[in-house]
């Protein structure tokens, strides 16, 4: 099996990625994961990723992302893909879009199954669109593939708005529960926080909501409510955020931690976790709160929408700092509201627990033996 994604760093397809891999190597294929770019905290992470098994190995195909090299993957994917791929597959994975689904469609390898994944909602946040003219060479592109994997039914609907289709097989399989959330591993981890704060895990990147989340900090403070947050994560946006916790004077109220592989501890000890997005096509952070009995208060996105059900699983807020600092407040507040999100979260951890099981079939099925092979 050949997957090519972008890197190892942290994010939800990511996240989803590593969880797959576990099904993959049961299944009995040797696995050739190629990253786009040679980084990500999760390379260091051996017990997930298989380091020690013949099954798995580990290249890069460039060493840092440059502008060169996007453009070498946009105008000739074909000369990438020859240039690096020597082997011949059964099943060829491209687990992120843009790049990577590029290069994939490439492949001269009449007999192998060519899976496409998508993580993202295309209208709200397209980002492949860097790799591609315009949409009929985008769609031109999953044509060539027999399979489309999507990461929620929210991310298949904007893909079939964004990209008018008559493909039929599309497949949503969500997020596995079973591999990172531990909470007898999270208990064996040093706690480096122990009093009560709400807890954020995401990249510092601008759909994320962060300034929202911010502002909203802001406003509990002028309210005299006392109250802390951790922001786990990393990204382009690290330092701008960090001037403005200081600007706004809540460098005593909001601590960011860098990222970690795996982010089970700071869940066992936190109040709360908080999603300030602008758009989520998921929302896996919010999903393994719910894994790890945590309530969630989520700002309003089709992602979140999904995975706590339309509000089911967990409190969904306006997009804007002042109702989710409302929110926020309200949790802190009144004991009634915060053990009905704590009840909620429970009915969420054994919906998505139970509904793993089906995921993992799914892609058992996806990856059973293929006519063509």
């Amino acid at each position: 099996m050949l997957i090519i994604t972008k890197h190892l760093n942290i994010g939800g397809a990511e996240k989803m990625l590593l969880r797959n891999l576990p099904i993959f190597t049961t299944l009995g294929y040797k696995i050739d994961l190629y990253l786009l770019y040679d980084y990500g905290i999760y390379k260091e992470y051996k017990f997930n990723l298989g380091y020690n098994t013949d099954q798995f190995a580990l290249y890069s195909i460039f060493p840092c992302k440059t502008d060169v090299y996007k453009q070498l993957m946009k105008t000739e994917p074909q000369k990438v893909y020859s240039s690096v791929i020597t082997e011949t597959y059964d099943i060829e994975i491209a687990f992120q879009e843009s790049y990577a689904t590029k290069i994939i469609s490439t492949s001269s390898n009449i007999k192998s199954k060519k899976i496409a994944w998508v993580h993202s909602n295309f209208q709200e946040y397209h980002f492949s669109t860097e790799a591609y003219d315009n949409n009929e060479e985008e769609l031109n592109t999953y044509n060539k593939f027999d399979q489309i994997v999507f990461c929620s039914e929210s991310a298949k609907h904007a893909f079939d708005e964004t990209l008018k289709n008559n493909f039929e097989n599309k497949e949503v399989i969500y997020p596995l529960t079973d591999f990172l959330y531990n909470k007898k591993y999270a208990k064996k981890c040093i706690q480096k926080m122990q009093a009560p704060y709400f807890l954020v895990v995401t990249r510092y990147s601008p759909q994320k909501g962060l300034d929202r989340l911010i502002k909203a900090a802001k406003l509990l403070k002028d309210s005299n409510i006392l109250f802390k947050i951790i922001i786990v994560g990393n990204g382009e946006l690290e330092h701008d955020i960090s001037e403005m916790i200081t600007s706004l004077g809540l460098m005593d109220e909001v601590y960011m931690a860098p990222a970690v592989p795996d982010p089970n501890p700071y869940f066992l000890n936190c109040i709360s976790y908080v999603s300030p997005s602008y758009t989520e096509s998921f929302g896996i952070a919010v999903q393994e709160a719910l894994c790890m009995g945590v309530p969630v208060i989520a700002c309003d996105t089709p992602g979140t929408r999904e995975v706590l059900k339309n509000g089911l699983f967990g409190e969904i807020v306006k997009p804007s700092e002042y109702s989710l600092a409302s929110a926020m407040q309200k949790f802190i507040l009144d004991s009634n509201y915060a053990n009905i999100l704590r009840k909620k979260a429970e009915a969420g951890a054994n919906y998505w627990h139970k509904l793993s099981s089906i995921s993992k079939k799914k892609l058992e099925m996806l990856l059973s033996p293929y006519p063509r092979i």
